[in-house]
């Protein structure tokens, strides 16, 4: 009971009431900002900005020059949408969000849409629950549509992440839920927008429940401007502008057609860089490119693989975190990462010519590797490898080709001429050191004849060397954010420091020295983005 209370004691110290560092934050949002809030005063427009009012501070003192310096470029008003995300007793009511509303006050953003204030009557309910009724299949929900605007693999996602599902329960509660949230949101949204004159969207995520407002947003060609980041929003700060795929993803469908209008030299140079990255990463060393592995999977491990002693060819399964976003690019060839699993499992004892090795990723979420383990049990013909093996230990098995749908692995692999087959879109598919079968069909024809398919792929290191420079160079730093800003200016690079208030007090230490360079950077993408 002593436990109990202070618990709930600090939750609600922590979540209710703003201390010393976030009152001085407020104050110097009011003096930074003071100038744009006499003017949009002094206005009459009712053009609007929406931000998503989420607490993360890093995120939240990028949006504060984002928000402010569209708002002064065109006179229009800043507000913000608010949805939660995890529904629980804790956050039922709308003081949940009483302290995170005093801090983007400060800088000019007023309440425009909130969840909180949604109303629902038994009409509407009875209405979504026959629509979830219809609801008989995976794939039927993820082609779910309202409009002609798709939010069924965004509900399929949302329920994954919170329920820590590794695939979908079509009759859990939990999900007919979310989905009568997900009908609520969407047509709240509708009704918003088509009230009010926005003009921009600032989200902080494009996927699970957030996602909805940004698919409304672009199909009434409003402009979706995003914050793109990594590894928990503490690193790889740039701009985005999200185009009609909705994704927190550089345009790499576009790839190949980009580089192609570079000059020679561009191209050489961009080869050279490229080559750089890659061999840096297989060397072991840490890799700036990849900054939610705090350690390089090249490197040396300590951890023995088991190998049956035969002559038979390895394939290796890479999965991906079965309750993760799966659904973050624009198709996938199974319904979700876990299906995946299981197929390729099932799979197995039909080509027992090969031996299959499974080997999770090592920076999963809580739990997930549990799931894993408990999988492969009733699996004798996979092997499992512990996720902290390294690839440098993998590739001594010599892997006939590996496995996964999406996976940095796709390129490093191809480096060492192992063929890789992806089960879905992703950001290679411009190119050809890949498999990338587009359906179940085309993806068995391909297992069953390994030694031909093999033989299509191009294993030219110009082209791997190209992507690599496309995806972690070329996009990330458009509009001169090499030159102009750095992670540090937004986050601490103690990631739990920027779970916490802690980093407020570091950004405004800094904020005198960086404040010119955020807002060339800034005013750069905008300048590109805002006609």
């Amino acid at each position: 009971m002593y436990n109990k209370f202070f618990s709930f004691y600090f939750f609600f110290k922590n979540f209710f009431f703003l201390n010393k560092t976030e009152k001085e934050f407020i104050k110097f949002n009011n003096l930074k900002w003071c100038q744009n809030k006499n003017s949009l005063n002094q206005e009459k427009k009712e053009s609007i900005i929406l931000v998503d009012l989420f607490l993360w501070y890093p995120l939240i003192y990028f949006w504060s020059y984002l928000v402010n310096l569209i708002s002064l470029k065109e006179k229009i008003r800043i507000r913000f949408f608010y949805f939660h995300f995890y529904q629980s007793k804790s956050n039922n009511c709308s003081f949940y969000i009483s302290k995170i509303k005093k801090i983007f006050r400060s800088f000019n953003v007023e309440e425009g849409l909130n969840e909180y204030k949604f109303i629902y009557n038994k009409e509407e309910i009875t209405k979504y629950k026959k629509i979830f009724l219809t609801i008989k299949s995976k794939e039927k929900l993820l082609k779910f549509k309202i409009d002609n605007i798709l939010i069924g693999d965004l509900i399929y996602d949302t329920f994954l992440r919170t329920g820590l599902e590794p695939t979908i329960i079509l009759n859990d509660p939990r999900l007919e839920k979310i989905f009568i949230r997900s009908l609520k949101i969407f047509y709240e949204v509708n009704d918003y927008f088509n009230k009010h004159n926005i003009k921009y969207v600032v989200p902080s995520h494009l996927c699970y429940l957030y996602g909805i407002i940004s698919r409304i947003a672009l199909k009434n060609k409003i402009k979706v401007f995003k914050v793109r980041t990594e590894n928990m929003s503490s690193s790889s700060f740039q701009l985005i502008k999200v185009d009609k795929f909705c994704l927190d993803e550089q345009p790499y469908y576009k790839y190949k057609k980009e580089f192609d209008k570079f000059n020679k030299i561009q191209k050489v140079l961009a080869l050279k860089k490229g080559k750089e990255i890659i061999r840096n990463r297989v060397k072991g060393q840490y890799d700036s490119s990849l900054p939610y592995m705090l350690k390089s999977q090249f490197r040396k491990s300590n951890k023995n693989i088991f190998i049956k002693k035969n002559t038979k060819d390895k394939i290796i399964i890479f999965p991906h975190c079965f309750y993760d976003y799966p659904h973050r690019y624009r198709s996938m060839i199974f319904p979700d990462f876990y299906e995946h699993a299981v197929f390729f499992m099932n799979l197995s004892k039909k080509l027992n010519q090969y031996d299959w090795y499974y080997k999770p990723h090592p920076n999963s979420l809580i739990g997930h590797i549990n799931i894993h383990k408990k999988l492969i049990k009733k699996y004798n013909s996979v092997n499992y490898l512990d996720q902290n093996v390294s690839h440098s230990d993998i590739l001594k098995l010599k892997p006939k080709c590996i496995i996964t749908n999406h996976g940095t692995v796709a390129h490093e692999y191809a480096y060492f001429n192992i063929p890789v087959i992806n089960t879905g879109d992703n950001p290679h598919i411009n190119y050809k050191f890949c498999l990338n079968p587009k359906n179940k069909k085309e993806l068995i024809k391909i297992l069953f004849n390994l030694n031909y398919y093999c033989k299509k792929i191009s294993f030219d290191k110009r082209y791997i060397y190209e992507f690599l420079y496309m995806h972690y160079d070329y996009y990330k730093n458009k509009y001169k954010r090499n030159e102009l800003i750095k992670d540090s200016f937004f986050a601490h690079s103690k990631v739990e420091n920027n779970v916490t208030s802690k980093v407020l007090d570091y950004i405004m230490k800094q904020d005198i020295n960086n404040s010119d360079n955020i807002k060339k950077y800034i005013n750069n993408f905008l300048n590109s983005n805002l006609n």
